[in-house]
C-alpha cells in the first residue's frame, strides 16, 4: 500500500502526471469520513509538519471552483463525440448512464498541465459521479496515450464510485501510482497459500481495437487481471469461492440479482433472480460480441450497479427461464436486498 495510506477509507479525486518523469502519477485522495486529502508525492508523504502539496493544493482549488460559467448543452453535444469519452466507455463498457467531458488548462507551480474531467450521470439515478486527470503538457503525448490513461484514471474513479454506491465499498481499490509491469509469481507464493500478484493501471489498460500491446499480455488475461484489480482481493476471492455476487435492485426492492461465474472462466451462467428472498427465475444475457468471460462478467456487474434498466434492456421473454435452467446447483446463501447506499 503506498506510504500516504496508511489507513481509512479513501475515494480518488484526481490523478496528476509527474511534471518531470512522463507517465508516472500520483493520486490525491480524499478520506470519505474526513476529507482530508493525501498525495502519493515526496512532498506530501515528507511534509510532517503541515500535510499539504501542491497537487492537493489545485485539488482544493479545483473543488472549489464554481462551474456555472460551463454551459451544460455545449458541453453535452461535445460529449458526444469526444474519443476520450469513447475510450473510458471501451475501457469499462458496463458504466451506463449520460456522460460529459469538460478540458481546461492550468499550472501546477511553474509546468503548465491540460486537466480532463469526465462526469457520469448514472442510469440509476443519484448525483453525478466525475474523475479527473492532469497531464504536464511538456510531454506532448500522443492521443492515444491521453485516451488510454483517461479512461484508466478517470474511468476508474468512476466506476470505483459506482459500486461503492450499489453496495460494494470493498471493489474499486486504488491502482498503483506509479507505472508497473506485470509481476510474476514469486517461489514463496506458489501453493495454497498464494497470494494475489500485484496489478497495476498498465497491466488493465486497453486501447482502441489493439490485441497486442506490447507487453505480452493476452485480452484474457488482461481481462482477468481487470477485474481482479477492480474487485479487489476479498472480493475477488470471494467470486472465486462462490461463483457468484449478488446485487440489489436499485429500482425494485426486496429483488436481487445473482451475478453466476463460470468456475472454469469458459461461458457465461444465467443470472438467478431473487425476489423476496425466493429464487423466481433466470435471465439469459449473453456477450454480444466475442469478448473474454472476464470482461463480460465486469461489465455486468458494473450495468447492474449503473444502469439497471438497461442491463435488463436484452432481456426479453425469450430470455427469461425457470429456476435452474443452466445448472442444479442449489441456492444455499440467502440473497438479502439491501438499500444502496447512495
Amino acid at each position: 500500500m503506498p506510504r500516504s495510506l496508511a489507513r481509512g477509507d479513501y475515494r480518488l479525486i484526481l490523478a496528476i502526471e509527474s511534471a518531470s518523469r512522463a507517465d508516472v502519477w500520483y493520486r490525491v485522495l480524499a478520506d470519505r469520513s474526513t476529507a482530508a486529502l493525501s498525495c502519493d508525492c515526496t512532498a506530501w508523504i515528507f511534509n510532517y509538519d503541515h500535510r499539504r502539496c501542491q497537487h492537493t493544493e489545485i485539488a482544493s482549488l479545483l473543488a472549489q471552483t464554481p462551474q456555472a460559467g460551463v454551459q451544460r448543452a455545449a458541453v453535452n453535444a461535445a460529449s458526444q463525440t469526444s474519443p476520450l469519452i469513447a475510450a473510458v466507455q471501451e475501457q469499462w463498457p458496463g458504466l451506463g448512464g449520460l456522460w460529459e467531458i469538460e478540458e481546461q488548462q492550468s499550472r501546477i507551480g511553474a509546468h503548465p498541465y491540460q486537466f480532463i474531467l469526465v462526469r457520469l450521470f448514472p442510469g440509476n439515478g443519484g448525483d453525478p459521479i466525475t474523475g479527473v486527470a492532469a497531464f504536464a503538457l511538456m510531454h506532448q503525448h500522443p492521443d492515444a496515450h491521453l485516451a488510454s490513461r483517461v479512461a484508466g484514471w478517470a474511468g476508474y474513479a468512476i466506476a470505483a464510485e459506482v459500486a461503492r454506491r450499489g453496495g460494494f465499498p470493498l471493489a474499486g481499490q486504488l491502482p498503483e501510482h506509479f507505472r508497473v509491469a506485470q509481476r510474476g509469481t514469486s517461489a514463496r507464493q506458489r501453493g495454497p497459500q498464494r497470494v494475489l500478484p500485484r496489478i497495476g493501471l498498465s497491466d488493465i489498460l486497453r486501447v482502441g481495437d489493439q490485441v497486442n500491446l506490447g507487453d505480452g499480455l493476452r485480452p484474457t488475461e488482461r481481462a482477468e487481471n481487470t477485474l481482479r484489480l477492480f474487485l479487489g482481493e476479498m472480493l475477488y476471492t470471494q467470486l472465486a469461492q462462490q461463483s457468484f455476487l449478488d446485487v440489489s435492485s436499485a429500482r425494485t426492492p426486496g429483488c436481487v440479482y445473482r451475478l453466476r461465474r463460470d468456475p472454469g472462466h469458459l461461458r457465461e451462467r444465467r443470472v438467478r433472480v431473487f425476489e423476496g428472498g425466493r429464487y423466481t427465475h433466470d435471465y439469459c444475457i449473453v456477450r454480444g460480441q466475442d469478448v473474454p468471460e472476464a470482461d463480460h462478467y465486469l461489465t455486468m456487474f458494473l450495468q447492474f450497479l449503473s444502469d439497471e434498466q438497461s442491463a435488463l434492456a436484452v432481456v426479453r421473454s425469450h430470455n427469461i427461464f425457470g429456476p435452474n435452467s443452466d445448472g442444479p446447483e442449489p441456492e444455499h446463501v440467502p440473497a438479502v436486498w439491501a438499500a444502496r447506499p447512495g
